[in-house]
């Protein structure tokens, strides 16, 4: 494993962190596209058992992943509570659109 490869995907989270935090969906995206290109990176190294000296730099980027885990699960559950407001102001009455069993209603 590639210290260097290792610490590109601690940079993608912290990134990727700090455009969950500021809301901002361009730097969301182009974060989420650094990560993924930094995790295959990192996925081509091989094992990192190999190499002792990168264990806290791994316990970092593990936890940086389970920071950003919780900041999404706050957004969706947050924009969930947001549509239940929107359709308890419609007093109930859902507008029509496709259901998750693909039908129309």
């Amino acid at each position: 494993m590639s210290e260097s490869a290792l610490l590109r995907v601690v940079n993608a989270q912290a990134a990727l962190i700090a455009a969950l935090d500021a809301h901002d969906l361009e730097t969301l995206d182009a974060a989420n596209v650094e990560l993924a290109e930094a995790l295959g990176e990192l996925q081509a190294h091989g094992a990192w058992r190999e190499r002792p000296e990168l264990r806290d730099t791994l316990i970092h980027a593990l936890k940086s992943a389970d920071a950003a885990r919780g900041r999404i699960n706050f957004l969706a559950d947050s924009n969930q509570r947001r549509l239940e407001r929107l359709v308890s102001l419609t007093r109930g009455q859902t507008p029509q659109a496709y259901r998750r069993n693909g039908r129309f209603g």
